[in-house]
C-alpha cells in the first residue's frame, strides 16, 4: 500500500483507536495574517504583535459535548508562551499534560510547540471538563521537548503559568505596566520576561535586548539598588507598579 496513503488512515484512525470517538466538526474556519481582524473583535493587533501566521478554529461535538477549538500558529514557541501567557487567569490546574497548560471552569489553554491553543467548552460542566484533554491531544501534541525556553536568569520551576509573562512589543507591555512600557520606549529589544510582585505592588522584568549597547542604555535610566543582574544581551530589574484596579476575566482566560 502507498506509504502516503498508510499515513493518511493512521491519521484518520488514531483519534477513533485511542478515545473510541472522532470530533464530529461542525464548522472549521481559516484566518491568515491581517484576516484575524474578521475574526477577533478588537483582538487582532495583540495577536499580530506576536507574529501571528494562521488560525484555525472549529466547533465540534466529542462525547456529547460541545468545544471550540482555536489553533494558532506563531513563529516560534516562545511567541506562543507569550501570547498565551497574556490570556490564561486563574488556573486550576497548571502545566500538568506534559507541555504549558492552563485548565480554568469554562476553559483549556495551552503551548504545544509553536502553537497557542485554546479550547472553549461553553457549558462548563464536569463532564465537558473531563474529557477536554483527550480532546486537546487529538489536534496538537503536547511535547514537554518542543517547551519554550525559560531564562535560567529568572531563577522560576514550574509550573511557569500565571507566573510569568513574555511580552514582544508596545501593546502587550503597556497592557501589563505602563511604568515597565515608559522604561523601554526608548530601547531596542526583542522581549521582555515580566514576574507581577503584587504583595510589593511591584514586578521583576528581564529585558532582552537586540543589541548589547542598549544594555548600558538601560542602566542609566534605572536605579543602581533596582538592578538585579546584568549580562552582554539583557538586564533583569524590579520595578513597581502604580496601584490599579485588577481586571476580573472570570472563568475564562481572555
Amino acid at each position: 500500500m502507498n506509504k502516503y496513503l498508510i499515513g493518511l488512515l493512521f491519521t484518520l484512525l488514531v483519534p477513533v483507536t485511542l478515545f473510541g470517538q472522532a470530533p464530529e466538526v461542525k464548522r472549521e474556519r481559516i484566518f491568515t495574517g491581517t484576516g484575524l481582524y474578521g475574526f477577533m473583535n478588537g483582538g487582532a493587533d495583540q495577536f499580530l504583535e506576536y507574529g501571528v501566521s494562521k488560525l484555525v478554529t472549529r466547533d465540534v461535538v466529542y462525547k456529547g459535548n460541545e468545544y471550540t477549538i482555536d489553533i494558532y500558529d506563531m513563529p516560534t514557541a516562545e511567541d506562543a508562551f507569550g501570547i498565551y501567557s497574556l490570556h490564561i487567569f486563574k488556573c486550576s490546574r497548571a502545566d500538568t499534560l506534559g507541555c504549558i497548560d492552563c485548565l480554568a471552569p469554562y476553559q483549556l489553554q495551552a503551548v504545544a510547540g509553536n502553537k497557542y491553543v485554546s479550547v472553549v467548552f461553553p457549558s462548563g460542566s464536569e463532564d465537558a471538563k473531563s474529557k477536554v484533554d483527550e480532546l486537546i491531544r487529538l489536534y496538537v501534541p503536547l511535547d514537554s521537548k518542543e517547551n519554550p525556553r525559560i531564562p535560567e536568569a529568572l531563577g522560576l520551576s514550574t509550573p511557569y503559568s500565571g507566573k510569568l509573562k513574555l511580552l514582544r512589543g508596545p501593546i502587550s507591555i503597556s497592557g501589563v505596566s505602563m511604568p515597565l512600557a515608559n522604561l523601554v520606549k526608548d530601547i531596542s529589544y526583542s522581549g521582555i520576561w515580566y514576574i507581577a510582585d503584587k504583595p510589593a505592588k511591584g514586578y521583576r522584568a528581564l529585558i532582552e535586548v537586540t543589541d548589547g549597547k542598549e544594555v548600558g542604555k538601560l542602566k542609566n535610566k534605572v536605579e543602581a539598588s533596582d538592578i538585579l543582574q546584568s549580562g552582554d544581551t539583557y538586564l533583569l530589574i524590579k520595578g513597581h507598579e502604580k496601584e490599579t484596579e485588577q481586571d476580573d476575566h472570570g472563568g475564562f482566560g481572555f
